[in-house]
């Protein structure tokens, strides 16, 4: 990842979550451990986010302040409570879209599959740490139930056949994420994502799933039962499709 990903990353993090499950958030962190300049920004982003909370949380909004300030404005009987008027108005639109503000920052953006595809694609393209190693398919699920991440999922039929390596839990946009790799018989990985169907809830059904490619690599999304699938691949649409298919 670059500065740029390193930044978006810092930046929504909240103090007391439990990021250390997160390996983008891991080597963000230790990005600005090593580089002085993103050390800074992280500090000063941290600092500026505990003088807004604060600021906020000792503001009192009125009560009924978002409704009048979308009720019609009467004609003032004089140009000194014409003014005052304006001045209160917009003292307090600046509240409300603090207080909007700080609402949205404190959770994470909405997931896209464009961005899911992108990070996840991101975090394979070197062989991942795995947090748990197995050639069994059964050992890899049985230790995905006891962790609390996404398990019991349908694996499809012939990668199922092949050749499991290991697994790990990774973290995006608030979801818990499954990571399990596999090995085919020409020694290249595929990796199955799965995470939640809340998360993307408009991904189609794996009849009809979404293809992507990622440079290289190809990915395919799709939705089954309770979770949502992200498949991808070393190579072109062609060498994905075969694994979805039954036949």
């Amino acid at each position: 990842m670059d500065d740029k990903a390193f930044r978006s990353i810092l930046s929504v993090y909240r103090p007391g979550e439990s990021e250390t499950r997160d390996a983008r958030f891991e080597e963000a962190k230790a990005a600005a451990q090593a580089d002085p300049r993103l050390s800074q920004w992280w500090s000063e982003e941290q600092a500026l986010d505990q003088i807004i909370a604060g600021k906020l949380q000792s503001t009192h909004v009125p009560a009924g302040l978002l409704m009048r300030l979308t009720k019609p404005v009467q004609p003032a009987t004089g140009q000194r409570a014409s003014w005052s008027r304006g001045i209160g108005l917009a003292a307090a639109a600046v509240i409300l879209l603090a207080t909007i503000f700080a609402w949205r920052r404190s959770f994470p953006p909405a997931a896209s599959l464009a961005d899911y595809r992108d990070e996840m694609v991101s975090f394979v393209k070197v062989d991942p740490t795995l947090e748990m190693k197995s050639n069994q398919l059964s050992e890899v699920m049985h230790w995905l139930g006891k962790s609390h991440a996404p398990s019991g999922f349908d694996v499809p039929q012939k990668v199922q056949n092949m050749e499991s390596v290991g697994c790990r839990v990774l973290r995006f946009h608030g979801h818990d994420v499954t990571l399990v790799c596999f090995r085919s018989g020409d020694g290249k990985l595929l990796h199955l994502f799965v995470m939640d169907r809340a998360a993307l809830p408009h991904l189609p059904q794996k009849e009809r799933a979404d293809f992507s490619s990622q440079g290289e690599w190809t990915t395919a999304s799709w939705v089954e039962g309770e979770h949502a699938y992200l498949m991808t691949v070393q190579g072109d649409r062609t060498a994905l499709e075969r694994f979805l298919t039954n036949t």
